[in-house]
C-alpha cells in the first residue's frame, strides 16, 4: 500500500490535529493520518504539535500545565484539542503515523493503542524532536513488535549503529535530503520510505516520480490526485 499520509489531518481546510481535519482527510481518501501526542497535566493524551497553545488556540499556556477539562473549555471557534482515545474510536481501520513529542507520552500512548483492538499494529511510531531517536530505541527495547519510522533531516545516510539499535521498518527523510540520505539504497535494503511533509504540487510530483512508498503531505487533495492510479491498481 502506498501511504497517502495526511500531515495533521486535512490542515488546509480545518485546524490541524483536530477531529474535523482527520475526518476530512479520511473521507477524501487518505489511508494514513499523521498526528502529534502530548500529555496534559492530569495525564491525558492530547493531539497537539506545539508544546504551547498560543499559536493555534490563543492561550498563553503549555498543554502540560492544563488538565484535559481546562483544555476542553478553550473556545476554539468550533474546534477543540482531541484525545488519542477519540481518534482511535473514530478510525478503527486507518493507519497512523504517531509522532511522540515527549518522553513521558510514549508508554501511555502504547497502552492506549493496545487497548483499542489492532490499533497498535496499525501505528507507525516516529519522534521528530531532540532526543527522539533515543526515545525510539527505548521503545524498540520495550516493545519489540512496534513498527517504527526513522525521521531524518541530515544530509547523509543514517549510521548503521543507529539502524541496528532502532531496527526501523520505515525511513522518513525530508525531500530536500532524499538523495544524500540514500533513499534508493535504503529501499533496496528493505526499508519502506516516505518523504515529506510537502505541500507544493511540483514537489509532490517530483517525490512521487522519484520512487517512494509514501508521502507526507499538507495538501492531501494534491497528493491523492497523484496517488489515485496506484490506489486504483491495488
Amino acid at each position: 500500500m502506498f501511504l497517502t499520509i495526511a500531515h495533521r489531518g486535512d490542515a488546509l481546510v480545518h485546524r490541524e490535529n483536530t477531529m474535523p481535519a482527520f475526518r476530512s482527510a479520511v473521507e477524501k481518501g487518505a489511508n494514513t493520518l499523521e498526528f502529534d501526542l502530548r500529555l496534559t497535566r492530569d495525564g491525558k493524551i492530547a493531539l497537539l504539535h506545539d508544546a504551547r497553545l498560543d499559536r493555534l488556540w490563543g492561550v498563553p499556556a503549555a498543554i502540560a500545565e492544563l488538565t484535559l477539562d481546562e483544555v476542553y473549555a478553550i473556545d476554539g471557534d468550533g474546534y477543540r484539542v482531541p484525545t488519542l482515545d477519540e481518534l482511535l474510536v473514530a478510525f478503527p481501520e486507518t493507519t497512523f503515523l504517531v509522532d511522540l513529542k515527549t518522553d513521558d507520552v510514549v508508554e501511555p500512548a502504547v497502552r492506549e493503542l493496545r487497548r483499542h483492538g489492532d490499533a497498535f499494529e496499525r501505528a507507525i511510531f516516529v519522534a521528530a524532536r531532540s532526543g527522539g531517536r533515543e526515545a525510539l530505541v527505548r521503545l524498540r527495547s520495550a516493545e519489540p513488535d512496534a513498527v517504527i519510522g526513522l525521521d531524518w533531516t541530515e544530509a547523509g545516510p543514517p549510521p548503521q549503529e543507529l539502524l541496528d539499535a532502532l531496527r526501523p521498518q520505515y525511513f522518513g527523510p525530508r525531500w530536500r535530503v532524499a538523495d544524500a540520505a540514500g533513499v534508493p539504497t535504503m529501499r533496496e535494503r528493505g526499508y519502506r520510505v516516505w518523504v515529506g511533509p510537502l505541500a507544493a504540487e511540483a514537489d509532490l510530483a517530483a517525490a512521487y516520480d522519484y520512487g517512494v512508498d509514501g508521502i507526507v503531505s499538507d495538501d492531501i487533495d494534491a497528493l491523492l490526485r497523484l496517488a489515485a492510479p496506484v490506489a486504483a491498481g491495488e
